[in-house]
């Protein structure tokens, strides 16, 4: 993703990215888009499964997205109907999201790492009338859908008794002269649901519109190899997605779990150029000895998203490929995508407003603030959004009346227009009712070259507040000690509501989301249980 430019309007207080363009009808699905695309490139790979080594060309995926598309048809699925989507990457799950866009059918997906409660509550939302699951998934999706029973179909791993998606990949006499659903509600319909983070409570169903999904900052052509460990039901794999399918890139996919070694493993056997990945995926790779500039020459991008990235992370980022540009972004599941970073300048910015998109930093009261004061992010993308499935009060809460997305992340710009990301506001932490963010302490223990991640948490005690304290995971082969980081900490950070008053305790790995994102909550209790087995 290329870097942005963006304005500031003293008056207003409003940072602007530039003016939205668009090559595409807004009102020409997405469906349409990626059937003329598979068209184009006919012969070309647009698919490499790396763990049964199958090659999918753009010609075998329409078609089989094509059949599946009738089949929908055929059922009479249409716009305000929902097909449910639980699985990892397999070779049907692009063809099968494709078929949905093809019938203009919105498909929910969500993580197969959640529990059967969890499952229960994100498809009641939408109650799909037909789900799409791994085999070794079936019987969980069968409890938590016991209230409306929808039929099941495998991808993987298919299951005697169950029906499979191979029943519906049969050649028919029709799909030659075969043509895309149009949109019934125009650039604003909803084609896509994914589940939202979760950190505030259980997740919500947010829909997503086939007008936000298309936009003309996607940079890639048929020749470009990409690869993200992201599936359907997170946005870096939906993204991923609409530029394998629209733009003609070629994808790899696996479920087999990332690691240093495969990725550089995957990286030399198909020469992939674009990879994506999480901050946590990253700094694995710059700390694993088979992570060479030789091993990595293919690389020419490195997107990182999902969280924070240390400068130290980012440098050996790029002696690593040292062809390569490193970017980032800032967003959510509910507006996207909404800032663009590229280069290792400006390290701990997300970047600027990229097309469309304007921003503000709010206070306490609602006044907007102006460069370099911390506030609350509004968002606002000028793009429809139809809010969260069924829930029109949590929808009122995150996006007001004017637009506006309230984000909840605490953050400022600088002189140049870059924004930075502090913290969220629910985790910002108050030590003798002086506020700090566990992010600027992570900052500069990241700084530390024995130190590779770690997870600042707030320990409660009620006679001065949250003390902070340190999950760290050391870099293989390094040594420090707990104090070692006390100390850096209290030289580079001296205000008193700073200092890591509860220490410091080391794990093998911070516990992490589905997508590697580093979940704060889960590493507070790691914290606390080392602490007292130590003790």
């Amino acid at each position: 993703m290329a870097g942005s430019t963006a304005t500031y309007s003293e008056t207003d207080r409003i940072w602007s990215g530039a003016k939205r363009t668009s090559t595409y009808n807004q009102d020409t699905s997405v469906g349409k888009i990626i059937f003329n695309t598979m068209k184009t490139w006919p012969k070309n790979v647009c698919q490499i499964n790396d763990v049964d080594g199958l090659e999918v060309t753009y010609e075998q995926a329409l078609s089989w997205a094509i059949r599946i598309a009738q089949f929908f048809k055929k059922r009479e699925l249409g716009h305000k109907d929902v097909i449910g989507i639980a699985m990892q990457s397999s070779t049907y799950s692009m063809p099968l999201g494709v078929a949905c866009l093809l019938n203009g059918t919105p498909f929910h997906s969500i993580s197969t790492l959640l529990d059967e409660a969890t499952t229960a509550h994100v498809f009641s939302i939408t109650k799909p009338k037909l789900i799409f699951c791994d085999g070794t998934d079936v019987r969980k999706i069968q409890a938590a859908t016991i209230g409306w029973s929808p039929d099941i179909y495998t991808l993987t791993d298919h299951v005697e008794g169950v029906l499979s998606i191979e029943t519906l990949l049969d050649p028919t006499a029709t799909e030659r002269m075969y043509q895309p659903e149009p949109l019934k509600e125009g650039a604003g319909q909803t084609v896509v649901i994914l589940c939202s983070s979760g950190t505030t409570g259980l997740p919500k169903a947010v829909c997503i519109s086939n007008g936000s999904l298309i936009n003309d900052t996607m940079v890639g052509c048929n020749e470009v190899v990409i690869y993200t460990p992201s599936c359907l039901d997170w946005l870096t794999g939906l993204v991923t997605f609409i530029f394998n399918t629209v733009l003609g890139v070629t994808r790899v996919i696996t479920n087999k779990p990332f690691t240093p070694e495969y990725f550089v493993e995957i990286v030399k056997k198909y020469k992939i150029h674009v990879a994506v990945l999480p901050p946590r995926y990253l700094s694995a790779l710059t700390s694993s000895p088979h992570a060479t500039p030789e091993a990595l020459a293919s690389i020419k991008n490195i997107h990182y998203t999902g969280g924070w990235v240390s400068s130290a992370t980012l440098k050996k980022a790029q002696e690593l490929c040292n062809c390569a540009i490193l970017s980032c972004g800032y967003g959510m599941t509910e507006m996207g995508i909404v800032t663009s970073n590229a280069g290792i300048h400006n390290l701990s910015s997300v970047g600027r407003p990229v097309p469309g998109v304007r921003m503000r930093i709010v206070d306490e009261e609602g006044k907007n603030l102006t460069y370099n004061q911390v506030g609350e992010l509004y968002v606002h993308t000028d793009l429809h959004w139809n809010g969260y499935y069924g829930n029109p009060e949590e929808t009122h809460k995150l996006r007001d009346s004017e637009g506006w997305y309230h984000t909840g992340d605490l953050g400022y710009f600088d002189e140049h227009n870059f924004l930075y990301i502090v913290d969220r506001k629910k985790e910002m932490l108050r030590y003798e009712y002086l506020s700090y963010w566990p992010t600027e302490i992570e900052s500069v223990i990241s700084k530390l070259p024995q130190v590779q991640e770690v997870c600042v948490v707030g320990i409660y005690d009620e006679r001065v507040g949250d003390e902070a304290g340190a999950l760290v995971v050391k870099v293989p082969g390094s040594e420090i000690s707990a104090q070692d980081i006390v100390d850096h900490v209290a030289k580079h950070l001296p205000a008193k509501e700073k200092q890591l008053y509860s220490g410091v305790q080391f794990t093998e790995k911070l516990p992490s989301s589905a997508n590697g994102k580093t979940l704060r909550k889960a590493s507070r209790e790691e914290f606390l249980a080392k602490r007292g087995a130590n003790t």
